[in-house]
């Protein structure tokens, strides 16, 4: 029996939950027992002998106790590390725990920024790690007709700090003098971030953007193909599932430089920014929306990205999950 430990934030879209979602598909598809659990305190979760964890690390906070799991078959699938997100007051002890982490149990990561976090800041004394990287559905459309220059936009993320909300509304007040629209879907996981974006776009009178619900997983790529381009000025990304998605649907994106970007940037994928200026982030999207010739670039330069599908990322995944 293999059993994934997650919070309430299963009932959300997002990257996180499904990668989750895939896992679990795979597993049953394998014909694995497996289940998901939605845990409030996981200190009090009853863990059984004969059962192996995939504990979230949504779940980790600094009163996590670590010394507690010891003994039973448990893995930590790692989307974010806590301390990243900037949310949480006491990293320093935080770090502790997820070093603490590292160093008792194995880590799956899900994108190179959470490798690399464990190197270059937790650096824990001991650790078995493996990148277990989103995949793309089968049958993943690619979009092929063109305008001459962008005027619909998307922006997939949800609304809650650091996501670049603020930023893109920043951008959007110094192009107003341009014919374009920008769509942005998402789950509100943070209301006060949301009402300050709501609030902003009424009191500046901005008719080209809008907020929209979250849409489900199973239409995101029909969703992408109706739009000229991407943006994602988030502050942080583990992998940035929504971007590789795009980018495999060959809608050219502006992003900044978070989640998977050098993998991209390697293979010559154009439109990943050098930093989170929103002054570079502007004159970017203003030089793509004016020329043709800067827009074809962004096409031309995301026709050679190939992705894995889920399935064939998962085979590590289940042949290091029945070692435990």
């Amino acid at each position: 029996m293999i059993i994934i430990l997650t919070s309430g934030i299963c009932e959300k879209i997002s990257g996180g939950t499904v990668y989750n979602t895939k896992l679990f598909e795979f597993l049953i598809a394998k014909g694995r027992r497996a289940a998901v659990d939605v845990v409030p305190d996981i200190n009090g979760y009853d863990f059984k002998d004969d059962v192996s964890y995939i504990i979230d690390g949504i779940l980790i906070d600094e009163k996590l106790n670590v010394t507690r799991l010891k003994g039973f078959k448990i893995c930590f699938l790692i989307h974010l590390w806590p301390s990243v997100n900037g949310l949480h007051v006491n990293n320093n002890r935080l770090i502790k725990v997820e070093k603490l982490i590292c160093e008792t149990f194995m880590i799956f990561a899900t994108g190179m920024v959470s490798l690399d976090y464990i190197n270059n800041v937790i650096q824990p004394a001991a650790k078995t790690c493996y990148l277990i990287e989103p995949g793309i559905d089968s049958g993943w459309k690619k979009k092929n007709c063109f305008n001459e220059k962008p005027q619909k936009i998307v922006y997939l993320a949800n609304y809650i700090e650091g996501k670049g909300h603020i930023k893109l509304l920043a951008l959007v007040k110094k192009l107003r003098y341009l014919d374009f629209k920008v769509d942005c879907f998402g789950e509100i996981l943070s209301k006060p971030y949301f009402l300050e974006l709501v609030n902003e776009v009424e009191r500046s009178e901005l008719e080209s953007i809008t907020f929209n619900e979250a849409v489900p997983h199973e239409h995101i790529n029909e969703l992408l193909l109706e739009y000229d381009l991407m943006l994602h000025f988030s502050d942080y990304e583990s992998y940035g599932m929504g971007i590789m998605e795009a980018l495999c649907a060959h809608l050219p994106c502006i992003i900044t430089p978070t989640g998977n970007f050098k993998k991209y940037q390697s293979i010559g994928i154009q439109g990943i920014l050098n930093s989170f200026d929103v002054s570079e982030m502007t004159n970017a999207v203003e030089d793509v929306l004016n020329s043709p010739v800067m827009y074809l670039q962004l096409i031309q330069s995301v026709k050679g990205l190939n992705m894995q599908s889920w399935e064939t990322n998962f085979e590590l995944f289940l042949s290091k999950i029945e070692e435990l």
